[in-house]
C-alpha cells in the first residue's frame, strides 16, 4: 500500500465519522415514522447523485464523498432497527412503510439530484 493510497482511507474515516456523527444527530427527530433516518438516507443519495452526475473527478475523491461521507450519513442497519422496532411493538404498518419510504424517497431524492447538477 503505498502513501497516497493510505491518506485516501484516512480521509474516507474522517468522511464517514462525520457523516455518522450526523447521522446520529439527525435520526432523533422521529414522529409517526422515523423522519431523521428518511432524511438523512435521501441526504445521502442526494449527494451521491449529484456528486456522481457532475464532472469527473478522480476516484479517491469519489470514494471519500461517496462511500466516506455518503456512506457515514446513510446506513442500512439503521433502517433495520427503526423497521424491526415497529414490528416488534405490532406496528406493522409503520414498520412496512418506514422501508417503504426509506427506499421510494432516497431513490427519487438520488435521481432529482442527477438532473440538477
Amino acid at each position: 500500500m503505498d502513501l497516497n493510497s493510505l491518506l485516501v482511507f484516512i480521509l474516507i474515516g474522517i468522511a464517514g465519522g462525520i457523516g455518522s456523527v450526523l447521522r446520529a444527530w439527525i435520526t432523533q427527530w422521529r414522529g409517526f415514522l422515523p423522519y431523521g433516518l428518511i432524511s438523512t438516507n435521501s441526504v445521502a443519495a442526494g449527494l451521491v447523485g449529484w456528486w456522481l452526475a457532475g464532472p469527473t473527478l478522480t476516484a479517491d475523491y469519489s470514494a471519500v464523498i461517496t462511500v466516506g461521507l455518503a456512506g457515514g450519513l446513510s446506513t442500512f442497519s439503521t433502517l433495520a432497527k427503526d423497521s424491526f422496532d415497529f414490528y416488534h411493538r405490532g406496528r406493522i404498518f409503520q414498520a412496512i412503510l418506514t422501508m417503504v419510504t426509506n427506499l421510494i424517497i432516497p431513490l427519487a431524492v438520488m435521481m432529482l439530484a442527477t438532473q440538477l447538477r
